[in-house]
């Protein structure tokens, strides 16, 4: 054999996948299969969720703690929504629940017939909760709607907290 004939059966050996390769190759299909079926499962159940009405989601939420105010703002996301649409209620327990729907705009009639490209809008229940400081009253706990946005804010210490108290206006959402 010549030295090029030895370069040239070296090169077709080193071209051709081992049976270890192609085993990898193999697990690597199988595993990209079992996960888009995976997937797929739970986008047709998150739908029948969506469809039935029984999935809640939460708003993005940003809180601003400045030590400098007197009152704790939350801020919530909430594009294409009307104050009217949203309700905020102060529970006994010292937590403020935010709720609400967003229904989508397309008629009712025409929504089994339209096919989507892409659809990442959230319709449906939303809820949020967050913890006030004890003894917070609704009156003190004020709410404006703005391009979409809630801002919540209530005051760092209840209105009859004493100033030696330790019970700050920490938020747990």
């Amino acid at each position: 054999m010549t030295v090029t004939s030895v370069a040239l059966v070296a090169r077709k050996l080193s071209s051709q996948p081992s049976q270890e390769d192609r085993f990898r190759a193999l697990d690597r299909a199988l595993a990209r299969r079992y996960v888009h079926h995976i997937l797929r499962e739970q986008n047709v159940a998150l739908e029948k969720r969506i469809r039935q009405g029984s999935l809640v989601y939460k708003p993005r939420l940003e809180i601003c703690d400045d030590p400098s105010s007197s009152r704790i703002t939350a801020t919530l996301e909430l594009p294409g929504m009307k104050s009217e649409d949203v309700r905020v209620h102060l529970d006994k327990d010292d937590t403020l629940l935010i709720s609400g729907e967003r229904r989508s705009r397309m008629p009712s009639d025409q929504a089994g017939d339209v096919n989507y490209l892409a659809k990442e809008i959230k319709y449906g229940r939303f809820e949020r909760v967050l913890r006030v400081p004890k003894g917070t009253m609704m009156s003190t706990v004020s709410a404006a709607m703005n391009d979409g946005l809630l801002l919540l804010s209530w005051p760092r210490v209840s209105p009859g907290a004493t100033a030696s108290s330790n019970d700050s206006g920490a938020l747990q959402a």
